[in-house]
């Protein structure tokens, strides 16, 4: 388990996270750890830039906010890499995030499933790791 450190400049916790695209990998972009978003999101610009161009998605995507709903669309990454940790062949949504978000992508619970979440407030970091072993009596 590796400790990341976080920023929270504006109460939220931002990672770096990097993404391969089409034929190459991101330098690191900024994400927002999100636990109410289920699935992981990337701004429409940035997968633009990977190449995950919409003719290439897989399925379309909704997402709902308090202002509404928004369609965008959903693409494979050969990878993503995150809190020390790689998924592959991952299903990623791609939406407008918009300009004023100042974020390139929310990390959502996809990312964490199977995993143990710990966001460590006071010193500032996120670990991700596997969760324990099971103990079996018997």
């Amino acid at each position: 388990m590796a400790s990341v450190p976080f920023r929270s400049d504006d109460g939220l916790i931002r990672v770096p996270v990097q993404i391969w695209g089409v034929g190459l990998a991101s330098s690191p972009l900024s994400f927002v750890v999100d636990t109410g978003t289920p699935r992981t999101l990337v701004d429409v610009e940035v997968a633009r830039r990977l190449g995950f161009l919409p003719e290439r998605a897989t399925r379309q995507s909704r997402v709902v906010t308090a202002v509404g709903a928004e369609r965008g669309y959903v693409v494979t990454t050969p990878r993503i890499r995150a809190l020390g940790w790689d998924r592959d062949e991952f299903e990623i949504a791609c939406h407008l995030l918009g300009a004023t978000a100042r974020v390139d992508g929310l990390l959502g619970g996809d990312f964490f499933e199977g995993m143990v979440l710990t966001i460590n407030y006071a010193a500032g970091a996120v670990d991700l790791s596997p969760p324990p072993p099971v103990a079996h009596h018997g």
